[in-house]
């Protein structure tokens, strides 16, 4: 039995993954500092099952995808709340980059980048004790999250 597949890229840890947000698609985005942590963008969709008299298994089949809005914490620099609070009720392009070690060894190859579209809103997260100053940034989604293998975009489109 294979222990391992020499194919296979190694896995890479979630050290190094970055969150950036841009207005338009076709300009270098701006990457948001201090994630805490970054929950499931793309969730799978939700089971429709069924049964029949004359069998004792249950069946499924996916059904939609729900509605997910995610909450990142992240934390709080005057700057980027001041900035991002100014663009709130816009739809803007985000951008989840995963780290570079998790594109493969080819050169030429670019990590996944998971994008889609969708309002925010950034609001001061709990305040603990002995604990750092945080902000929650709600990510609402206008569009399918995708998958783009060409990485982030660099504003040399238009």
């Amino acid at each position: 039995m294979a222990k391992y597949n020499a194919e296979f890229t190694p896995p890479s840890a979630t050290m190094l993954t970055e969150l950036y947000y841009a207005e338009t698609d076709t300009v270098a985005p701006t990457q948001v500092f201090g994630v805490q942590g970054i929950p499931e963008v793309d969730t799978p969709p939700d089971d429709i099952t069924y049964r029949t008299l004359e069998s004792d298994v249950e069946y499924g089949v996916p059904g939609v995808k729900p509605f997910s809005a995610i909450e990142v914490e992240i934390l709080y620099y005057k700057e980027q709340y001041t900035a991002l609070k100014a663009l709130e009720g816009k739809n803007l392009f985000w951008y989840v980059k995963l780290p570079d070690g998790s594109a493969g060894s080819t050169p030429a190859a670019k990590s996944l980048v998971k994008k889609w579209k969708g309002d925010f809103r950034i609001t001061l997260a709990a305040l603990e004790l002995d604990d750092m100053v945080k902000c929650t940034l709600k990510i609402y989604k206008a569009t399918a999250p995708e998958d783009l293998t060409t990485g982030l975009p660099t504003g040399g489109g238009g």
